[in-house]
């Protein structure tokens, strides 16, 4: 069995146009380790499941895992299942990597003894052309940092830099017994904060080596649909590991107060242009945030006029808040 240093976790749904591109960015990624590319194949129908073959066909370190459609988060724990490497990397099937991402995060994680490296990264595109001025978003410092140091900074103006599981290389271990939550939408939320807790340094790099490619109909910007609510799932479930770990009362009232905004934020989309289907949706959230009620009086991150809108948009009717237009 070969031995590998890296697995390089590709999760794949239907992103034929843009597949090819990304698999060679990381194909052409020059490292002087071994390393192994999971295309893992998600149902899709579009024939990405052919083109993995060629790919597998081709290259004898690619490996292809197909299943049925079960969403990224499946997707994802597939390929960590499946993986061989000490360390894992995540590619989105519609972005593309940089020359020396991998190099550089695995140089940065062996020269510190490091269980995690970060880099900054760029939109682009979806043609892949960059935008005018380039958009990038870096770490908030460069430098090797305890996991618990940053938790700080997932709720800055920078906090995709450290929430998203694509411009990072982990240490194997720190995956130990941790997956990504199956159906959920925004499965980024529910586990970053425990990856970095678990990680005593994280190198953080200011370098860009990562293209997030912004296109309509990926997950990020899809429209408003009731899995939307899940992000606020994710914020709570951060909010109650703060507290149950112990953390700073600074971090635990902002975490608080973020769930309230994305809340409050995803009900106040609906009353402008509410459905059945939509109005359900915050009447089966409101259960969740009035679990939260008991330490509202206490966040010092909320402004009164915000505790009062969170008191409301619990306890009241969804249907009373965002009455259905009549036809």
């Amino acid at each position: 069995m070969d031995r590998f240093e890296i697995s390089v976790v590709v999760p794949i749904y239907n992103v034929k146009p843009w597949l090819s591109e990304c698999v060679n960015s990381i194909l052409e990624q020059e490292i002087d380790v071994p390393f192994e590319v999971l295309l893992v194949d998600d149902g899709s129908t579009d024939g990405c499941a052919e083109l993995c073959e060629a790919f597998a066909a081709q290259y004898p370190h690619v490996k292809v895992i197909h299943q049925k459609n079960k969403g990224p988060s499946a997707a994802r724990n597939a390929g960590i299942d499946a993986a061989q490497g000490r360390y894992y990397a995540f590619v989105d099937a519609d972005d593309r990597t940089c020359p020396g991402f991998l190099q550089t995060l695995y140089n940065a994680c062996e020269e510190h003894d490091a269980y995690m490296s970060l880099c900054a990264f760029e939109r682009i595109h979806g043609d892949g052309s960059a935008y005018e001025p380039r958009n990038i978003e870096r770490p908030v410092a460069e430098g090797v940092f305890c996991g618990k140091e940053l938790l700080q900074n997932f709720l800055g103006p920078g906090g995709l830099t450290y929430t998203v599981a694509w411009n990072k290389l982990y240490r194997a271990e720190v995956w130990k017994l941790l997956h990504y939550p199956e159906g959920r939408l925004h499965e980024d939320e529910f586990v970053p904060h425990r990856l970095f807790w678990r990680c005593d340094k994280v190198v953080c790099v200011d370098k860009v080596l990562y293209n997030y490619r912004s296109r309509n109909g990926s997950i990020m910007l899809s429209n408003l649909c009731p899995e939307r609510f899940d992000g606020v799932d994710g914020l709570v479930d951060r909010y109650r590991f703060y507290v149950e770990k112990g953390t700073s009362p600074e971090l635990i009232d902002e975490t608080y107060a973020a769930c309230w905004r994305r809340y409050l934020y995803l009900c106040g989309l609906i009353r402008r242009n509410p459905t059945p289907e939509l109005v359900e949706a915050i009447s089966k959230q409101q259960f969740v945030m009035q679990g939260l009620l008991d330490y509202l009086p206490n966040c010092r991150a909320m402004k009164m006029s915000d505790k009062l809108s969170a008191a409301r948009w619990s306890m009241m009717s969804a249907e009373s808040l965002c009455p259905l237009k009549k036809d």
